[in-house]
């Protein structure tokens, strides 16, 4: 696929003018995970995401297929980013290892019922290369992401973070990061900022915790397409509520127009 500014899924656009609203969905039972969306598809979230490291039977590669089909009939035409977040970014623990995560998500992708597949970019190049082949066979978007859920590192660190993320073929850059201090959280919209000048594809970024909240309700200004929300449940530290976030955009915009 062509790296692209702006990403147009669904009738939604990750990287254009307005900041969307993506909230998790961590059911571990099918009906749990379907009752959670209906919950929050009544919010109006812009986009969903299914931590599907949450999920009970993420290893039954049927069963997380024959539930990732009924959850997008649940949802119908939002957008939906599949993820299984790994432990050492945050996740739950799950059987899974490196090639057992490649091979499910190929499976997704063949099954075409998300948009997105989010893989964390600490893999082995390899895994990441098969990952985004196996997406764009399909016609499936990479969010090719980053987590540190222990500090923030330097202003560099993080731009290269967001650029290399498009050099090796994402279609979406994700970087977060957990604070100290206020200038972490500074860092981080710097370095958003930075690398948006840079980069050919839309990014996400966050500082994670109380702390950065913030970082959330302003990233749109800085060059984050899209923040996360709390629909029924957080699947990190720092998520504001659905209708919190959109008042904190709406507000925003109604400030730029004046």
């Amino acid at each position: 696929m062509k790296p692209a500014k702006s990403i147009r899924i669904r009738g939604k656009v990750l990287g254009g003018p307005a900041t969307l609203v993506c909230a998790p969905l961590v059911g571990a039972t099918p009906a749990r995970l379907l009752a959670e969306a209906r919950a929050v598809m009544r919010k109006g979230p812009d986009v969903l995401e299914w931590r599907v490291d949450h999920f009970r039977d993420v290893a039954d590669t049927g069963k997380v297929i024959a539930t990732g089909r009924a959850l997008r009939d649940a949802i119908g035409d939002v957008p939906l980013i599949f993820t299984r977040r790994s432990p050492r970014e945050g996740g739950q623990p799950t059987t899974l290892r490196g090639a057992d995560v490649v091979r499910l998500y190929g499976a997704v992708a063949d099954a075409r019922f998300a948009d997105f597949l989010d893989f964390e970019m600490s893999h082995d190049a390899a895994l990441v290369r098969q990952v985004i082949d196996a997406a764009h066979r399909r016609k499936v978007r990479v969010i090719l992401s980053s987590h540190d859920f222990k500090r923030t590192p330097p202003v560099r660190t993080l731009v290269r973070r967001f650029l290399e993320a498009g050099r090796l073929g994402g279609d979406v850059a994700k970087v977060a990061v957990m604070p100290r201090d206020r200038r972490d959280v500074l860092a981080l919209l710097q370095a958003t900022t930075e690398a948006h000048a840079k980069s050919r594809i839309p990014l996400i970024s966050m500082s994670m915790g109380p702390l950065g909240a913030v970082s959330r309700m302003v990233g749109g200004l800085f060059g984050s397409s899209l923040g996360f929300a709390v629909g029924a449940a957080s699947s990190a530290p720092g998520q504001p509520k659905i209708a919190d976030l959109r008042a904190a955009f709406a507000l925003l915009e109604r400030m730029q127009a004046r």
